[in-house]
């Protein structure tokens, strides 16, 4: 576990700051049924999800080039899926596209 997660890693950032770009607006990141959260070293924020479509763990990580990866985990920390080169402005977008969004809803 603590090995799949230190190779995703790839340098310091701010986890508050981005923890205000997830919840804005607010109502979005509700959604997801965020159960805990765990900092990575300021390298990895890691969310224990209970969303419509994924119900585990997603690390968000800053790369190099200032742009976030958001990674799926299963319960045993395996990677499910990645998704990089995500500017801050669509990271909650993908998030919540990953994990929750229903056509249906109306935000």
């Amino acid at each position: 576990m603590i090995d799949t997660i230190q190779e995703l890693l790839q340098r310091e950032f701010d986890l508050n700051e981005t923890l205000m770009v997830l919840k804005s607006p607010i109502n979005i990141y509700w959604t997801w049924g965020v159960e805990k959260m765990y900092n990575v070293k300021n390298q990895g924020l890691i969310l224990k999800v209970n969303g419509h479509h994924w119900k585990n763990f997603v690390l968000v990580t800053l790369a190099w080039n200032d742009t976030y990866a958001v990674t799926l985990l299963d319960e045993d920390f395996n990677i499910s899926k990645t998704i990089t080169e995500v500017y801050f402005d669509k990271l909650q977008n993908i998030i919540d596209t990953e994990i929750e969004y229903i056509k249906e809803y109306n935000f």
